[in-house]
């Protein structure tokens, strides 16, 4: 946890336009003071040691903040397409706006999946408690709708800011719900694709799809132009989290990641697409399996992670495939700009982080 001095100093080790400053300004003495209505100093301690100190701890272990580098991209792009020289600013917020919210979705989605680990260190829920861990992660939905009200935007792309983000965060709760009431070993084969490829859309998709319009909305889009950027964020989401799935079988060092995801008996792409090479037999053999893994068995485990992995040796190129089509697609929607070649390099790194 962060220290004494941090709570009573809240910015101290802020980066500017950082999710950490963010946090930070809400729990400053005037801010925190005019939102709960107490300005006693031993009041808003206590605020800031039940709230802040534990997503302080939590902001201090980054990912690769592959959301704000979209968002900042997606701007680029929509200032070019639309001819703006020089290109309309955006603020430094807005980027870490769309970190503050998936930082919150993963402290809950650790807590609902029992996760012991986040990023290398304990999940939150581990350390604060069941309790205090969702409220924590909740605070972060709403945290940005505040920051907002300090950005330099005009009022129509500040409501259109407001109404993306609870549109968004809707449809990553509606994935979230089939993600945690579904079970592989009740979903029939003919259903799996396309389940997987709706709660991937809702769920992932929809959080980089977020980060991809709410840089063209800063930059004053036109809505053919936003529709455009929303569709590749989607369709980039979709296509890294195919990577992910595929990467705990493939990559020996993400084995856990396959572990996880078949301790889970959720649908995946790994299930997904591993079942469209095989016989319904051979299905319904590993549909058992999964029911063994539900009681413990270990030998059962290691046997699906065997079965499912040799399916997907080959499989690989999929989602390059469609991170491919996705960023010609939005190519061809908005037109040349030089952020396109730093896009796909960016696209290709992350790529390697799985392999």
């Amino acid at each position: 946890m962060k220290s004494a001095r941090l709570l009573q100093d809240p910015g101290a080790n802020a980066t500017a336009g950082s999710p950490q400053q963010l946090l930070d300004e809400q729990f400053a003495d005037d801010t925190l003071a005019d939102l709960c209505g107490t300005r006693e100093p031993n009041a808003l301690a206590m605020l800031r040691r039940a709230t802040y100190e534990p997503l302080s701890d939590a902001l201090s272990h980054p990912g690769k903040s592959i959301r704000a580098r979209l968002l900042r991209h997606s701007h680029a792009i929509a200032c070019t397409a639309s001819g703006q020289l020089p290109a309309t600013p955006l603020p430094p917020e807005l980027p870490q706006l769309i970190e503050l919210l998936h930082a919150g979705s993963l402290i809950v989605d650790d807590v609902q999946d029992e996760a012991e680990l986040r990023r290398g260190a304990p999940a939150l829920h581990r350390v604060i408690g069941t309790p205090l861990a969702i409220n924590a992660g909740n605070f972060l939905y709403f945290l940005p709708q505040l920051a907002l009200e300090k950005m330099q935007l005009d009022d129509a792309r500040s409501l259109a800011i407001h109404r993306r983000v609870a549109r968004s965060l809707t449809q990553c709760h509606h994935g979230q719900a089939l993600d945690l009431s579904l079970r592989i070993s009740e979903l029939p084969r003919a259903e799996l694709t396309k389940t997987v490829e709706l709660c991937t859309r809702l769920k992932t998709g929809a959080l980089l799809e977020l980060a991809c319009s709410l840089g063209a909305i800063a930059a004053g889009a036109s809505p053919q132009h936003e529709l455009a950027l929303s569709r590749f964020g989607n369709e980039a989401g979709i296509a890294l989290q195919m990577f992910d799935d595929l990467s705990g079988f493939l990559n020996p060092a993400r084995r856990e990641k396959a572990r996880e995801d078949l301790c889970a008996r959720r649908p995946t792409w790994a299930w997904a697409l591993a079942a469209e090479q095989v016989s319904d037999e051979v299905f319904h053999g590993w549909q058992r399996l999964d029911r063994e893994v539900a009681l413990g068995s270990k030998d059962a485990l290691s046997t699906l992670i065997g079965a499912i992995g040799a399916r997907l040796e080959k499989l690989w190129l999929r989602p390059r495939a469609r991170l491919e089509r996705a960023l010609s697609e939005l190519h061809a929607a908005v037109g040349d700009s030089d952020t396109f070649p730093v896009l796909a390099q960016e696209l290709q790194a992350l790529e390697r982080g799985y392999v």
